[in-house]
C-alpha cells in the first residue's frame, strides 16, 4: 500500500523540523563552534575527514563524537578518550581508507579499531559525514521502530536485549545498506529527489523523538 498524502506530509514536516545541536569543536583554538544549520556541520567535519591529513582526520573523528554525544553529559570524556588513545598508525589507515572509500565500508572502518568507534551507531555516523547524500545513521533510536507491529527492513537487524551497541556483522551491514537504499528510494520516488538520504533518515528520527515511533514504522513499512 503506497503512502497517503497525509503520511507524505507528516514525513516531509518531520524532515523540515529535524533539530539536533549544530555544534563542533575547534581543537586548534580550544573552543566550541556553533553553526546555523546541519549542512555547515557536515561540511566542517567532512572537510577534515577527507583532508588526507592525519592531524585533520583526528579532529574530524573527534567532532563526529563531539556532535554525536552533544546531548549527553559524558561527551567530553568520550572525546578525550579518543584523542588520547588513537595512534598515528590508525589515523594513517583512516587517511588511506577515506581517500578511496567504496560502498558502505562499515567493516573496513571497524578494522582500523579507532577508539570509541566499534559499533554501528558511530561508525555509520562517520560514513554519513563522508557522504550524506547516500549514507545515513543507524542507531538505537532508529531501531525503536522495531517495537512497533509493522514489518520493516529493520526487523532483520541482529541486536540482543543484553547488547549495548549494534554489532558490525555481515547481516547487520546488509541491513544498514538496505536502510540507506530505502532512504534514497523514498527521496527519489516520493520527494522527487529534493532530499538526500540522510534527510529522510532525520525525518524518521524526528518522528521517533516526538514519540511517534509507531507512525514512523508504519510509514517505513509502506514506503
Amino acid at each position: 500500500m503506497p503512502l497517503s498524502q497525509d503520511e507524505i506530509k507528516i514525513l516531509d514536516e518531520a524532515i523540515k523540523k529535524y533539530s539536533f545541536p549544530c555544534v563542533c569543536y575547534d581543537f586548534t583554538k580550544d573552543q566550541p563552534i556553533n553553526f546555523p544549520n546541519m549542512r555547515e556541520v557536515e561540511e566542517f567535519i567532512r572537510k577534515d575527514l577527507k583532508s588526507g591529513d592525519s592531524f585533520n582526520i583526528k579532529n574530524g573523528l573527534s567532532n563526529v563524537l563531539y556532535w554525536g554525544f552533544a546531548q549527553v553529559g559524558y561527551r567530553d570524556k568520550r572525546v578525550g578518550i579518543f584523542r588520547s588513545q588513537v595512534t598515528q598508525d590508525k589515523l594513517v589507515k583512516a587517511v588511506n581508507l577515506f581517500e578511496e572509500i567504496r560502498g558502505n565500508a562499515l567493516k573496513e572502518i571497524l578494522r582500523i579499531k579507532l577508539p570509541q568507534f566499534s559499533g554501528m551507531s558511530f561508525i555509520s555516523k562517520v560514513r554519513m559525514f563522508l557522504d550524506p547524500t547516500t549514507y545515513v545513521i543507524l542507531d538505537k533510536q532508529i531501531l525503536k521502530m522495531n517495537k512497533a507491529p509493522f514489518e520493516t527492513l529493520l526487523k532483520s537487524i541482529k541486536f540482543g536485549d543484553k547488547e549495548t551497541q549494534i554489532r558490525i556483522s555481515k547481516d547487520n551491514t546488509a541491513v544498514y545498506q538496505k536502510w540507506c537504499d530505502k532512504c534514497g528510494y523514498i527521496s527519489d520516488t516520493i520527494f522527487n529527489g529534493i532530499y538526500r538520504a540522510v534527510d529522510i533518515e532525520r525525518g524518521f528520527f524526528t518522528l521517533i523523538q516526538n514519540e511517534k515511533t509507531r507512525l514512523a514504522a508504519e510509514i517505513l513499512s509502506k514506503a
